[in-house]
């Protein structure tokens, strides 16, 4: 009970109660978070549907497949990569960043017939962890400064009402920072009316491209990740001790 609560940023347990039947392919406002993309890539991945199948086939509901297969995406490595990688890249190299591993889950959601979706907004630069990370100063000067702002990605999921959920950081992550005593939560930037705003995306294709072409590491970039990579292994270890 209590992962399914961590599984979500807002709302309560009332969903926990088994949602109305309904049939979603004839419903349009929920099919369309059914269909398969270039980069959520069910459709064409032998993979994702058997690695779905292997973690859903004693769930009797959709709360508990959704249950199973959040916790297997969220317990996959946190790691910096590009913004445009399929999910199925993701699940065969079985680690990824905010964008790889939301995609992974929504593409392995849609593969047993529960609506998902993509949810993309900005937040503080997390700095204490980039300084943490960068600490090395041949990667400091490789990275830059931290930014301001950056984009984060996650998901929702359909139980009944849509809710949130965020399978980025890794529990051995997360306990590795709090040793550290790096924050863990993200502060999501509000607009100038002071209202948070979401972009919610059936299709995040589009948005991964056009991010990917503003990435900020252009050079050397696999070389880069993997260092920045092993510094996140290194954080690790501290919630290990």
């Amino acid at each position: 009970m209590r992962a399914f609560v961590n599984a979500f940023t807002e709302g309560t347990l009332a969903f926990l109660a088994a949602p109305a039947k309904i049939d979603l392919m004839k419903t349009s406002s929920l099919g369309r978070y059914l269909q398969p993309s270039e980069l959520c890539d069910f459709d064409r991945s032998f993979e994702i549907r058997a690695k779905a199948k292997e973690l859903t086939e004693d769930c009797h509901t959709r709360n508990q497949k959704f249950q199973r297969l959040f916790d297997y995406v969220k317990e996959l490595p946190y790691g910096l990569e590009d913004w445009d990688v399929t999910a199925s890249e993701t699940l065969s190299k079985g680690w990824g960043m905010c964008s790889g591993k939301a995609n992974l889950l929504v593409a392995l959601l849609r593969s047993v017939g529960i609506p998902a979706r993509y949810r993309v907004y900005r937040i503080r630069a997390e700095v204490n962890l980039w300084i943490e990370v960068t600490a090395e100063r041949a990667l400091a000067q490789r990275m830059g400064a931290a930014p301001n702002q950056q984009d984060h990605v996650d998901c929702q999921v359909w139980l009944g009402k849509w809710h949130p959920c965020d399978p980025a950081r890794d529990t051995p992550l997360e306990r590795g920072m709090k040793a550290l005593g790096l924050p863990l939560e993200r502060e999501i930037i509000p607009d100038a009316s002071g209202r948070i705003h979401y972009t919610i995306l059936a299709n995040f294709d589009d948005w991964a491209k056009q991010r990917q072409s503003r990435r900020m590491v252009r050079q050397d970039r696999a070389e880069t990740f993997a260092r920045v990579n092993e510094q996140f292994s290194r954080i690790r270890k501290f919630g290990r001790d």
